[in-house]
């Protein structure tokens, strides 16, 4: 299976970010992988004075939440994902609401699918012989990635994930998932993996 990254960057350059709340707040600072309650949780989010238009379907904001558009949430219940929605009241810094309806999207794990062997990444030979002899710690992540190959077979036939392993922020998605995404015309850029 081929794989891309769905990429945080608006599709057409421009900034998208803003303040998040939860309620109740948050014990400690957002993390996507680490479990969150979402049962009763509200969100919202109000974007950064600059952001006049919000057009993108997903997006990334500065505490490391990832936002979708209902019409990808829509795309996502096609496919194999393992994320909780929960919805967002999102408005403008002036208060007025935004055009679309948006939920932040929560993963309370990511996968263990990095290709330590076919990616390229600083100290792969020493991680390598770490890997061989046993000796890599299990909460070790994997930086300075500059080809990002993905075991498929430890994906486990997912199209939408956060990789484990790693030190990478945006998520993972099958090329039927691209496609998709692409056949409604949605506001997500990708970039090819591997």
């Amino acid at each position: 299976m081929n794989y891309f990254v769905m990429c945080h960057e608006a599709v057409d350059g421009r900034y998208t970010d803003g303040d998040v709340l939860f309620t109740p707040p948050l014990e400690d600072y957002y993390q996507v992988g680490r479990f969150l309650q979402t049962k009763d949780l509200t969100v919202d989010l109000t974007m950064d004075k600059k952001v006049r238009s919000l057009k993108s379907d997903f997006f990334l904001t500065g505490c490391g939440s990832f936002f979708v558009s209902d019409q990808l949430k829509a795309v996502f219940g096609k496919f194999e994902v393992d994320l909780e929605f929960v919805p967002a009241v999102v408005k403008y810094h002036s208060g007025k609401p935004v055009e679309k309806r948006y939920y932040l999207i929560h993963a309370n794990s990511k996968v263990p699918c990095f290709d330590y062997r076919d990616s390229e990444y600083a100290g792969k030979s020493l991680v390598l012989s770490k890997i061989q002899s046993g000796e890599l710690s299990p909460d070790y992540n994997v930086r300075g990635i500059t080809r990002l190959c993905i075991n498929e077979v430890k994906a486990r036939s997912l199209d939408f994930f956060f990789i484990q392993g790693a030190i990478w922020i945006d998520p993972i998605v099958s090329e039927n998932l691209v496609r998709e995404v692409q056949d409604k015309k949605l506001c997500v850029r990708f970039l090819k993996a591997g």
